[in-house]
């Protein structure tokens, strides 16, 4: 799975598109270092493939961050969530470790002069922005009383386009949430 995931690196993983995803997939497949080595772990052929989506790659970009069982197999770690919190609001704010939640990644932040100003800090790539969203609308419809800033992280080879972000700055008031474009790296 190391090979895995710095071949996954060496591509982008994050910011690859799906069709691109989709050959890659195949060409994992069919690999013998790869596709080839799995075989003798997943009985039949057809398996392998899904195996490789459902499990390592659909916990890739998590673990580039650090967070899951496959995170000590990451060759080219992302941005570290304290260094996204600066680059998206600014200095000042303190990140909650112990509040990391996953589906999709989120801390707890806190203003470093006022402890008592608090907002939830969720963030992913791009094609995960209307996750990020509903995550927030999900849990303000549930009560929960802080005010979320949502963190839409590119990459400087795929950088957020001038339409994107004022359709998501256009979405996150239209919902009462800060939204932020950070480039990784």
């Amino acid at each position: 799975m190391r090979l895995l995931y710095q071949r996954a690196a060496e591509l982008n993983w994050t910011y690859l598109p799906d069709a691109e995803r989709t050959k890659q997939y195949q060409l994992w497949t069919t690999d013998p270092a790869i596709g080839g080595k799995l075989l003798g772990f997943i009985a039949k052929p057809e398996n392998v493939r899904p195996w490789i989506k459902d499990g390592p790659m659909k916990e890739y970009a998590r673990a580039t961050y650090g967070v899951g069982k496959y995170a000590p197999l990451v060759t080219k770690p992302a941005t570290p969530v304290d260094a996204l919190v600066v680059k998206a609001l600014g200095p000042g704010w303190m990140v909650d470790l112990a509040t990391l939640d996953i589906k999709p990644l989120k801390v707890t932040i806190r203003r470093e002069d006022d402890e008592d100003e608090e907002r939830r800090f969720v963030w992913g790539p791009v094609k995960d922005f209307k996750h990020l969203a509903w995550a927030a609308i999900l849990a303000q419809a549930g009560g929960d009383p802080l005010p979320w800033a949502v963190c839409v992280v590119d990459s400087f080879v795929r950088p957020v386009s001038k339409t994107q972000k004022v359709s998501h700055q256009r979405i996150a008031e239209r919902l009462g949430l800060l939204v932020a474009h950070v480039s990784d790296g």
